[in-house]
């Protein structure tokens, strides 16, 4: 019984040994396989010199920010007007200065706007930039004939 346990013992440790030896060797074939595959040289290549730009185009040339005050019919940029003289129909806001131009909404008459562009000229009708000081959504060009601009005594 005894030489059954050693000659049982004895398989056990020569088959986790051929074991051990099998993951050995295939560790080592596995290596080898990385040694054989090609690595990649690198070369650095150095930067060149970085052209320089004409030192003319380099030059700020001051541009005019502020838009020259023009004032028509007591109407300029920064006033309140109101509409008037559409007889209570209200008056055509459109997205761009011109009879053509898609309207935007319809203004009441005697409501209240704030100049925000123009005068433009276009289809032989000065044009104005308004947007209710109230809603910005409200916005939009006016023909100047159905402006009248806000003073102390109306």
């Amino acid at each position: 019984m005894f030489n059954k346990k050693i000659l049982l013992g004895a398989i056990i440790v020569a088959l986790v040994c051929l074991f051990y030896l099998f993951l050995l060797l295939n560790g080592l074939s596995y290596r080898q396989q990385f040694s054989l595959i090609p690595k990649a040289n690198l070369t650095v290549i150095t930067a060149g010199t970085i052209p320089t730009v004409d030192i003319n185009y380099l030059q700020v040339t001051p541009t005019q920010t502020a838009l020259p005050f023009i004032e028509v019919n007591g109407i300029a940029v920064g006033f309140f007007i109101k509409i008037a003289g559409t007889e209570g129909v209200g008056l055509r806001i459109r997205r761009e200065p011109g009879m053509s131009t898609e309207v935007v909404f319809l203004a009441n008459e005697s409501e209240v706007f704030t100049v925000v562009g123009g005068p433009v000229e276009k289809d032989g009708i000065l044009w104005w930039q308004l947007t209710a000081p109230y809603d910005n959504s409200r916005s939009g060009w006016a023909a100047a004939d159905f402006l009248v601009a806000l003073t102390e005594e109306n």
